[in-house]
């Protein structure tokens, strides 16, 4: 298959590296050749420590033989398959697809790897809106094996299993959501958990350092929340933010992300956010072992989240966990930790927390009824699974 990936930065490249490890043949285009050369070197970089690890056996030069590099769309005139890959600017991602509607052959299927904006959106500007999806890697593409597969409301069924196969053949993992929302089931969930977060620390029920404690020592994250904003750039986090509510998400009042946007405190990269990273450079935070943050009251609402997307047959509760292990590694999935907490306990804490004045908290249909019906989790043999 031939394949033409636009934009070379961290996901571009990563994005060809893969599919070029999995036999493909790929061409990449960027704005100009020193960004190119750049992601060149930086995917040579990659495969040399791949190839050393014996993760991949094909040496590192056969691999980059299959790709090939440019600053002009007409290299798109033979492809299969289109990923977009460039910074999330709706401007920007449309006018290159609508540059990819014209110079692609009209049977090419074209993606975007966007984290937020909605597919139909982007779909809007090409004559071939059913062949328009969305592919969402995960950073680093060569390293982590999800891949959320979104469609539009114009896509065929033709198009989405074309993808789903795709990201099978390139070893990846895809979550296929029914139908598309903004932030897809990643950032939709991750947000939530950032802004129960910032809602606790600034409603003074905890500090920084308590909420990401009980992350890390009590919920066994990888990362605590405060830590993970800032891995991730509190500037994406905010634009992640803003994306989802300008699109219907319901808000939560916070300020703490934007001010430290605002003092261009962006996290790691900058090196310094919520913590401190001599150098620009990340390095685990020290955080006190014990906590007096409430585990269950720190994913309640990312639960709540997590509950709509089933309720709305957009995901099940297992793709849902597989986002979260596979995107977040997480050690277990978020609705099995809800089961094991229990899904009483979750509601509790969102009851909660809406009397305080918390719209988005509002229980949604789903957890009263299983509620209701006492399906409570672990110790009910029910929750969002079954447990014998």
């Amino acid at each position: 298959m031939r394949i033409l990936v636009v934009g070379s930065g961290t996901m571009g490249h990563g994005i060809a590296e893969v599919m070029a490890i999995a036999g493909h043949e790929v061409k990449v285009v960027d704005i100009s050749w020193d960004i190119l050369n750049r992601a060149k070197e930086k995917m040579n970089e990659s495969l040399n420590r791949l190839y050393e690890k014996k993760v991949i056996s094909e040496s590192p030069e056969a691999i980059m033989a299959r790709i090939s590099m440019s600053t002009s769309y007409d290299v798109a005139s033979d492809i299969d398959f289109g990923i977009e890959a460039v910074p999330e600017i709706f401007e920007l991602k449309k006018k290159i697809f609508q540059y990819l509607d014209e110079k692609a052959p009209k049977t090419a299927i074209l993606a975007t790897n966007t984290s937020s904006i909605p597919i139909s959106e982007i779909a809007e500007f090409t004559n071939r809106k059913d062949k328009v999806i969305g592919m969402h890697f995960f950073n680093p593409p060569p390293l982590m094996k999800l891949v959320e597969v979104i469609p539009s409301k114009y896509t065929s069924e033709e198009t989405i299993n074309e993808t789903v196969e795709l990201t099978k053949r390139v070893g990846k993992v895809p979550v296929r959501l029914k139908i598309e929302v903004p932030g897809f089931v990643s950032n939709r969930i991750f947000i939530r958990l950032v802004q129960e977060a910032c809602r606790e620390v600034e409603s003074g029920e905890a500090s920084i350092q308590d909420v990401d404690s009980a992350a890390r020592n009590k919920l066994k994250l990888p990362m605590g929340i405060f830590e993970l904003s800032d891995y991730v750039g509190l500037d994406v986090v905010v634009d992640i933010w803003k994306v989802i509510v300008s699109r219907g998400g319901t808000d939560v009042k916070c300020s703490s992300f934007e001010k430290k946007v605002s003092s261009k405190e962006l996290g790691v990269k900058t090196g310094k956010g919520f913590y401190s990273y001599p150098g620009g450079r990340y390095v685990k935070v020290p955080l006190p072992e014990d906590s007096k943050a409430d585990p269950a009251r720190i994913i309640s609402l990312a639960v709540n989240e997590g509950a709509w997307l089933i309720e709305n047959n957009i995901v099940n509760a297992e793709e849902i966990d597989t986002v979260m292990k596979l995107g977040f590694n997480f050690p277990k999935g978020l609705m099995q930790i809800a089961d094991e907490l229990g899904v009483d306990s979750i509601v509790k804490n969102l009851e909660d927390i809406e009397k305080k004045g918390e719209k988005a908290y509002s229980p949604v249909k789903l957890l009263r009824e299983m509620i209701s019906r006492g399906e409570t989790g672990v110790n009910a043999k029910k929750g969002f699974y079954r447990y014998t």
